[in-house]
């Protein structure tokens, strides 16, 4: 598929925060129908190269594109029509309903929609409530509610299963799989930090690994023992099940927990 058909393409960029590059001659294109996971060590830089591509970052606004437009051409009624964007720990400074916030976030409000989407993150019961007496895991349902209410062909996500139980983050996982088939107009790009759920929701990963180094591809390229190894400083064993292949972090050959590396 030819690259003006892209609903986001990166050209080549140096992605840097607080005046340290994190990987050099960065690229990145994202067609329809596809599923991007971004992964690498906490500080590798998945969510300031999320920020700069969802045009909340200064710098490096020309080298993106939505669709076959320029990031820095587009005006935030333009943007807010083409890209969703989750943070990682939204901020509440007001308690208004968990509706009405759901309601703001579309660009034509409706009830009906809003309690859909609150009922697709499991988070119907909570439509009554404030946002600032949510807890953690709550909270962030709301928030993908928001976000997918907003029905934007392209969807960046920072981290959407944090502070999930593991029921949650199964129900995120297929909810976020149907909402991105193949043969969708839509694409997702997110963060995670749990191998496993990223193996599970992908088709296609980016590695940000250390000395600037970057990995991208199919997600069966690049979630590879080797790569995971430069992506996290510890070895990793590949174990077959009847539910899917796991990833394990290795020890000397003992399973462990190395940083980055779960939930």
């Amino acid at each position: 598929m030819h690259s003006s058909e892209a609903l986001l393409d990166l050209l080549p960029l140096r992605l840097q925060a607080g005046g340290r590059a994190l990987s050099a001659e960065l690229r990145l294109q994202v067609l329809p129908g596809q599923r991007w996971g971004l992964i690498g060590r906490n500080g590798a830089g998945k969510s300031t190269l999320l920020r700069l591509l969802a045009g909340l970052s200064p710098a490096g606004r020309q080298q993106v594109r939505i669709g076959a437009q320029r990031l820095d051409r587009l005006s935030p009624a333009q943007l807010a029509r083409r890209r969703a964007y989750l943070p990682a720990l939204p901020h509440d400074r007001f308690g208004i309903r968990v509706l009405d916030a759901v309601l703001l976030a579309q660009r034509e409000a409706g009830v009906a929609q809003a309690l859909h989407w609150l009922q697709r993150l499991d988070a119907q019961d909570l439509a009554q409530r404030s946002l600032l007496g949510l807890s953690a895991g709550e909270r962030q349902r709301v928030a993908l509610a928001q976000v997918l209410a907003q029905e934007t062909p392209l969807l960046l996500l920072d981290e959407p299963a944090s502070f999930q139980d593991p029921r949650h983050q199964a129900w995120l996982l297929r909810l976020l799989r149907d909402h991105v088939p193949a043969t969708a107009a839509r694409a997702l790009v997110f963060s995670a930090h749990d191998v496993n759920w990223v193996a599970a929701l992908a088709t296609h990963v980016l590695a940000l690994l250390p000395d600037l180094r970057w990995v991208a591809g199919s997600a069966g390229e690049v979630l590879r023992a080797a790569t995971l190894e430069a992506a996290y400083g510890c070895a990793w064993e590949r174990v077959a099940g009847s539910a899917g292949d796991l990833w394990l972090p290795l020890d000397n050959g003992s399973v462990l927990s190395c940083p980055g590396a779960g939930a």
